[in-house]
């Protein structure tokens, strides 16, 4: 019932309002990166190894990250990330049988195209600001402005609810973790559904970043269906 109320509040209000500027900036980041995570896909899979790897390509004279992500059998990620700021210009996610399921494109105009099979979910929105993919916030978020500002706002697509959502990404200090990859002095994000809309989606997720350049993704800790905390943890990573 949340998501249905969720929804509606959505077409009353329309796109979420432009930001003026990206909210998130390269700080550094290497041009390429491998990494290894514990990562959780659902109740009935589990924990499965995800192999995530961005390097740095170059199209029509413009620097990207080309980012893969592939989560065991189940899914494979791809995104194309503008270098300065991490914002998406394409995001494609397919299944097992490597089947098209959701997908998202910026074009020249502003518009961006969203596509999710099973929602039925096939839209253009208009001028929907700066928009993050939410499967590679592993790598965008740590262009976040640590111990400069407290708090963010960014645009994600999120197909639950069929239309680009208001992100915030509050920084909440620091804190050291063991991972299976080590211990690491790290800083915390808090990162849930921005302002009025909150109210309907209040879950919070929380993620960790090295202290140490280049700020690489260590946790993700977030309340699955069941109501139990589980982590998405570094194993490894080189770059």
């Amino acid at each position: 019932m949340r998501k249905i109320w969720f929804l509606l509040l959505l077409l009353i209000y329309g796109a979420v309002a432009e930001a003026p500027l990206p909210p998130l900036h390269n700080n550094g980041y290497p041009e390429h990166i491998q990494y290894v995570v514990k990562d959780y896909i659902n109740k009935e899979v589990g924990f499965v190894t995800a192999n995530i790897s961005a390097q740095i390509v170059t199209k029509q004279g413009q620097k990207y990250y080309q980012l893969e992500s592939v989560e065991g059998k189940y899914f494979r990620n791809t995104a194309l990330l503008n270098q300065a700021d991490f914002t998406t210009v394409e995001e494609k996610r397919y299944n097992e049988r490597s089947e098209l399921i959701e997908s998202l494109t910026a074009q020249p105009d502003g518009t961006v195209k969203f596509f999710h099979r099973d929602k039925k979910i096939n839209l253009t929105a208009k001028n929907p600001g700066n928009v993050y993919s939410r499967y590679a916030f592993l790598i965008s978020l740590s262009g976040f402005p640590f111990e400069q500002k407290d708090k963010v706002a960014l645009n994600v697509y999120m197909f639950e609810y069929g239309n680009v959502l208001p992100l915030r990404a509050v920084y909440q200090g620091r804190e050291k973790i063991k991972v299976p990859a080590g211990e690491f002095e790290c800083y915390k994000l808090e990162l849930a559904v921005d302002g009025l809309l909150g109210l309907f989606a209040p879950d919070k997720y929380y993620l960790y970043y090295t202290v140490a350049a280049p700020h690489h993704f260590v946790r993700f800790y977030q309340k699955v269906d069941d109501g139990s905390w589980l982590a998405n943890e570094l194993i490894k990573v080189s770059f």
